[in-house]
């Protein structure tokens, strides 16, 4: 029943590598003359199951604790055939615990009547260094051993079973287009693989279907201006936009994230699913800065280690806030005659979706272009000749106002430079820099 277990052995020859000095060592004190003939050995009798473990340390008592942890892991590993062991949870009886020597995941096993049976050691000194090599032989009842893994067994076929039931549910669901209670049982299915160890050829299907379906989430915006336009208010909707599906994402967890995607907070969809909020601090002019990303870790409540084991699909969607304020009264104030600042400013708020009106207008944009200068200069270069560089410049100062309260909403000030190597090519780049920075601000 019980087969020899070759990394003990490999252990020991190892434990003799890794700490060169045991090979040089002088031998300074041995608990026995003899060495036990049980060392790398594990055997039985009528009533005892007998696991030998060695460890290696500077400190006895740290060495004596890691040979015992050995000894009960042999244990436990022939006792869980069907699942993977994690060391960390075993439950024993002998005073020690087993330490975290794997990262596997597993039932929780009891191996409650151990107790240590026999313990050896060689104390070694190499110049002032000592170390120890400890070997310890631990007891398991046979009842115990036999009665714990009939029970490993039946829990293994248990999760097995709720396995094949949850998939088939699973499956049943995203026929009928049910997406969220198919992601429910996809996600318990994934959970079990993972802790485990049950029928992993199954894990890359159910992520598979996990992140097909997560690519069916749709969403629908609707936003209004606030009473006191300090913000907008979002009615969204979050739902599943398969072919004749009206499934809705209910009670999901949401970040609210900037577009540089720093998380602002977690938000979450009602029974309808549909999701309101306010979004404070709006940079107006833009298209998005905002976007909603589904936490998946949140709404299915999966430990961190679990989650990022695997790569689920991001679902999100950027926050466009143009829809209610198209409409832009625009005044232009320059002090150089000629200027065509007015046209630049105009061609870029067209291209971000405004429409410029005369009245009638959502908001007002006051901007006022102060030119400085042009000035030339010349740049050096080893492989032609010198060539000319031309910079102009100007200080920039605009407001965003509501047009019905007349109360300001953004500003900004700025001195813009444009490069060129004529004079009119750096003015023209002045221009549009000009542009995209009132842009990009408000």
């Amino acid at each position: 029943m019980l087969k020899i277990k070759f990394y003990t052995i490999l252990l020991i020859v190892l434990s003799l590598v890794c700490n060169a000095s045991v090979l040089q060592a002088k031998l300074v004190e041995r608990s026995s003359k003899k060495m036990p003939d049980w060392i790398g050995k594990n055997s039985e009798d009528k009533k005892s199951l007998y696991f030998a473990g060695s460890a290696v340390d500077e400190k006895f008592d740290t060495a004596r604790k890691l040979a015992i942890n050995d000894a009960l892991t042999q244990a436990v590993e022939s006792l869980d055939l069907a699942m993977s062991v994690n060391t960390e949870k075993i439950i024993t009886e002998t005073g020690s615990f087993i330490d975290s020597r794997t990262k596997t995941k597993t039932s929780k096993v009891r191996v409650l009547n151990t107790k240590v049976k026999d313990v050896y050691f060689e104390k070694y000194n190499d110049g002032g260094k000592k170390s120890y090599t400890v070997h310890a032989l631990v007891e398991y009842n046979k009842k115990d051993y036999e009665e714990e893994k009939a029970r490993l067994a039946k829990e293994y076929e248990q999760l097995r079973q709720n396995i094949i039931n949850r998939h088939s549910k699973a499956n049943d669901s995203i026929a009928k287009g049910l997406y969220s209670e198919s992601l429910q049982e996809l996600f318990e299915i994934l959970r079990v693989i993972y802790n485990y160890g049950i029928n992993q050829t199954l894990e890359s299907e159910i992520v598979s279907k996990i992140n097909d379906i997560l690519s069916k989430v749709g969403f629908k915006n609707s936003f209004s201006s606030s009473e006191n336009l300090s913000g907008i208010k979002a009615d969204i909707s979050a739902y599943f936009s398969g072919k004749n599906v009206t499934d809705v994402c209910k009670r999901y967890a949401f970040n609210v994230k900037t577009i540089n995607n720093f998380s602002i907070e977690t938000v979450y969809s009602d029974e309808d699913g549909k999701i309101n909020y306010s979004f404070n601090k709006v940079s107006y002019l833009k298209k998005s800065n905002y976007k909603l990303e589904l936490d998946l870790q949140t709404t299915f409540n999966l430990d961190e280690d679990f989650y990022n084991n695997y790569s689920f699909k991001t679902v999100s969607d950027e926050l466009n806030f143009l829809g209610n304020k198209k409409k832009i009264k625009m005044n232009v104030v320059s002090n150089k005659t000629g200027s065509d600042f007015s046209s630049t400013l105009r061609a870029y708020l067209i291209q971000n979706g405004f429409v410029i009106v005369k009245e009638n207008a959502d908001f007002i944009l006051n901007v006022n272009f102060a030119f400085l200068e042009s000035t030339k200069t010349e740049l050096k270069s080893l492989y032609s000749a010198d060539s000319d560089l031309f910079i102009s410049s100007a200080n920039i100062t605009a407001e965003l106002l509501s047009s019905d309260k007349n109360t300001q909403i953004n500003s900004i000030t700025s001195q813009e430079k444009g490069f060129g190597k004529t004079n009119n090519k750096s003015y023209t780049d002045l221009l549009q820099k000009s542009a995209v920075a009132i842009i990009n601000s408000l």
